[in-house]
Parts: C-alpha cells; structure tokens; sequence
C-alpha cells in the first residue's frame, strides 16, 4: 500500500515537472505559437466562409484588373488581353472592364503585373492540380481558382508575419513580439484583407516591405552577391505591385547614421547597380507589354486620375468618419506613443519609421481619392504597417520594462477591448452595417457596436463626389451634407435607369433576391443582414421617386 502510494507521489511530481518545462518552453517561444494560432485563426475563419463559392468575393474590383494578367499567362497562353477577354466567363466579361489603347485599339490593364506574379505560382496549382482533382471549368474564374487565390494570399500572410517576428525578436522580448503580431494582424484593417478581400494588394505589399526591411538589415552588414538579387528582386515587385511603394527606397537611406548609410552606398555603387538591374528584371515583363500595347516603353494607365501634391487631404484620411485610418484603426496610435521610445533608445529606427509614416500619409492623402473607393477604414496604410510595428512594440516594451503588474494587466485589458472592437467592426462591415464609401460621424455613431441597422442610417450616408474629388476639390472636414445629397438626388435624376440597374444588381448578387425585390414582398425575407441592408439601400432611392 505504501508502496503503491509512493509510486503515485512520484507519478504526479514527475507530471508537475513535465508541465512546469512545458510551460517554460512555450514561454520561451510564445511568440512563434502566437504567429501559428493568429495564422490557424485565419485560415479557419476563410474555410468557415467558403468565399470560393460566392460570385461577388474574392475576384472582384481591383483583384479583376490585377489577375487578367495571370488568367492570360496560366489559363489562356494568350498576352492579347481582347481574345482573352472574348474567351472570359460570362460573369467576369461583364465586370471586368479593359482600357483600349487609342492608337493600336489593344487592350490592357489599369493595374500593373505586381498582383498576378505573385498569384501566379497558385493560379498554376488550381489549374494544373485543383480543377482537375475537383472538377471544375478551367477558365480561370471557377471555385478551384479562387482557392488557390487565397492560399496565396493567406501564404504571404504567414510569410510577413514570420519575418516580422524575426525582425522584432532582435530588439524586444517575446511577450512583447507576441502582442505585437496579434495587435497587427486582429486588431487592424489587416484582418478584412486576410479574409473577404484577401485577394486585394495590401497583405500582399506588406509581406513584402517586412522581407525588404529584413534584407535590407542583412544587406547592409554584408552586401553579398546573392543578397544584392534578391533584394532588387523583391524591391521591383513591392513597386511593381503598387509604384507608389517606391517611397521604401528611403529604408536604403534611413538608419542610426544617414552620413554613414550615403558613404556606405557609394562605396558598393557596383553592387546597387547589380541590384537596379535585378529591379527591372522584375519590371521587363510589364515594361515590354506596354511597349507592345502603346509604343512607348512606359504608360499611365489612370487617365485623368492622379495625384494633388499642393492639396493633401491629411485630416480626412486620417480622422474623418468617411475613411479616417485611425478612426477604424485606433489601435495604430500606439506608434505614435512609440515614437518617443524608439528616439531614446534605437534612434535610426525611429527615422525609419517617422520617414515611412511622414511620406505614406502624404502620398496616400494626396491620391484624388483619398478615401480609396470602398474598404474598411483606410486601406491604403495597410502596406506600412510592417514598419509601424516597430514603434508599437516599443511602446509595449516600455510598458513591461516598468514591471507594474497592475499596468500590464491594464494595458492588456485595453488592447483586448480595442482588438475586439477590430474583430467586431470587420463582422459589421461584412454585414454591410458599416458602409463601404459614405460613413459620416451620424452614421458611425448610430450604429456603433449594433448588430441590426438603427433609425436614420440609410438617410445620413454621404456619397463622395467623384466628379469634384478627380478634379482635387473636396467637401470640408466637417461635411456639408445637405450640400451633397442635392448633387447625388441630381445626379440620380440625371441617370435614373442607370442607378436604378447598378442598385438592383448590387442588391445582393443572386436572381432571387432580385426577384424578392421585383415583387415587393421581401419586407420579412432577408436571409442575411447583408440583404436588409441592399433592400434598405434600393428602398432608400425608391421612397424619394429617384427612379
């Protein structure tokens, strides 16, 4: 009997020790089982949505424009962007729209390449391996080929998330590696573009600008032939995925000693040519095809879209209700509390930062549109948040320094009210409770923290005016917004058959819903709050005789 509990005794100790090392172990490397749960999260959440099967996701807007190129190279063997058009779908011929050269009447993209190299590699497996498995049409748009879009997207993620906690590692403990991948990842606009429109650019660019930086570092301490290629090789995607990223050059520059960083790349001018040259082995392909379409080597693809350098529009595309970064994304004012930190104790990181930050508020603000067409929040600063996260680590490391446990448990506290804030705010937008282009302060407010529509929401939205906003005039700040419904009730007067087909195909996508609406009788119908939310808006321009 003794015996019997003695062996128990040493049973439970020898338990006790077990966990006790596990403990210590997962403590030691809490920030790489974080990055895994934060990528398991993702990925579980998009199996849960099967967007693959759903004709107004993951394809759509921009991603259109972006993956013409891939479905011409992979699908269709063909660079002649009209016979490949010809060949579309049905669906996407009718949403995607091709610019036609003047000159030569060929087609091409208002998006440059960036987009489809990076899809590339995952459009070839749906097609070579997920159409056939899962038998599908292979015409570049079907469920296998939107699956292997989002592996892509959701790939890149893992890949910037990992690089970014290689980067943070070396200057902040993992704890505080830890809050920071999970505050990027769900506690910023980060987590509508991992999901719903995963396949837009941002998570992509980010990913990249956190592998540039960590070549970048690895470059400058030894400048070796394989790391000047491949750093001119992603550098010319990050630009060729979107040119204004060629605002990163200044990472080349920026560092603890600026007269020590010029010398130093004087000194390899040999090797930056070699990485020039790696840059436009990346562009060659778009360079060329523009050549082919235009005659001319380069071509702008925007029309009269562009930028006002002498008219930022800062305030709005930072604070305003209609698309302010930090009124949907709060939590990124941490890096403003960082910036003190990082002077104090990694000063070229902090000219990292604040240059990064300095030069992508003013380009972003300077873009005719500022608001960036319909997103959540601001998604234009998407790209920079890699960087940013630098100056919120150092926030949170200044907080653990202290050793306040009262503040620690605070400060977590907080971080996870404004976290599911995030989580909550993506779910709203999904639903359509949080309007994709026309919030005003009325609006945010009266749905705030609501899971059904309030009183007055559809009456208080606020359409941006394009026509004025392209020509760089904007509506105050604080928005007249008598003002701009009589424009939007005119111009709806003007196009009333066009709006009243643009809102009744956007109603909810599907012929039944459409058919509901035809018949009048959808009052108690809606499947989905998506769907009340198409019906108020249709209802909204019917009740005031605009059709």
């Amino acid at each position: 009997m003794q015996k019997n509990q003695t062996n128990f005794k040493s049973g439970i100790n020898m338990f006790i020790l077990r966990m006790k090392g596990f403990i210590i172990i997962a403590n030691r490397n809490i920030s790489l089982i974080t990055l895994w749960l934060l990528f398991a999260g993702a990925v579980i959440y998009n199996a849960q949505n099967q967007d693959w099967h759903k004709s107004h996701r993951l394809i759509k807007d921009d991603v259109q424009n972006y993956y013409i190129y891939s479905a011409a190279a992979v699908v269709y063997h063909n660079y002649r962007l009209e016979e490949v058009h010809s060949r579309l779908p049905s669906d996407a011929k009718n949403n995607i729209w091709l610019p036609r050269h003047i000159e030569t009447h060929r087609y091409y993209s208002k998006m440059s390449m960036g987009m489809a190299m990076a899809y590339a590699p995952f459009t070839a497996f749906a097609h070579y391996v997920l159409v056939p498995m899962m038998n599908y049409p292979a015409d570049g748009y079907s469920p296998p080929y939107k699956i292997g879009l989002l592996m892509s997207a959701l790939s890149f993620f893992l890949f910037g998330l990992w690089h970014l906690r290689k980067i943070l590692l070396k200057y902040f403990s993992e704890h505080v590696v830890a809050l920071t991948l999970i505050v990027i990842s769900f506690g910023t606009n980060i987590t509508w573009y991992i999901s719903s429109e995963a396949t837009m650019s941002h998570v992509y660019s980010f990913a990249l600008v956190v592998y540039l930086y960590r070549l970048i570092e690895r470059w400058i301490a030894k400048p070796t032939f394989g790391l000047t290629i491949l750093t001119g090789l992603i550098f010319g995607l990050i630009v060729l995925i979107r040119p204004t990223n060629i605002m990163f050059l200044v990472l080349f520059f920026t560092g603890s000693n600026f007269i020590e960083r010029v010398r130093f790349l004087l000194k390899n001018y040999a090797r930056l040519i070699l990485m020039m040259s790696a840059f436009l082995l990346v562009w060659a392909p778009q360079l060329i095809f523009w050549k082919w379409v235009s005659g001319d080597w380069f071509l702008y693809t925007y029309n009269d879209e562009g930028f006002f350098w002498n008219n930022p529009q800062i305030i709005s595309s930072l604070i305003s209700y209609r698309k302010g970064w930090l009124v949907y994304t709060p939590l990124m004012a941490l890096l403003f509390a960082g910036l003190p930190f990082l002077w104090i104790k990694y000063r070229g990181m902090f000219w990292q930062v604040l240059t990064v930050l300095i030069l992508a508020t003013y380009i972003n603000s300077s873009w005719w549109c500022w608001w960036f067409g319909g997103s959540f929040g601001n998604r234009s600063y998407i790209d920079i948040y890699g960087i940013m996260a630098l100056s919120i680590a150092a926030v949170f490391q200044a907080v653990a320094n202290l050793r306040k446990s009262w503040l620690n448990i605070a400060g977590t506290l907080v971080l996870a009210a404004f976290v599911s804030l995030n989580l909550f705010q993506t779910w709203q937008y999904r639903m359509g409770l949080l309007h994709y282009i026309s919030e005003t302060k009325v609006t945010f407010w009266k749905n705030f923290l609501k899971t059904d529509f309030q009183p007055g929401y559809f009456e208080n939205l606020v359409n941006p005016d394009h026509n004025y906003g392209v020509k760089g005039f904007y509506y105050p700040v604080t928005e007249t917004t008598v003002e701009e419904k009589k424009l939007l009730q005119k111009r709806v007067e003007i196009n009333r058959a066009y709006i009243k087909d643009y809102y009744f195909r956007k109603a909810a996508f599907d012929k039944n819903v459409q058919e509901l609406i035809n018949s009048g009788n959808y009052e108690n119908k809606a499947d989905s709050i998506y769907s009340a939310w198409a019906f108020n808006e249709y209802r909204y321009f019917e009740k005031r005789n605009l059709f």
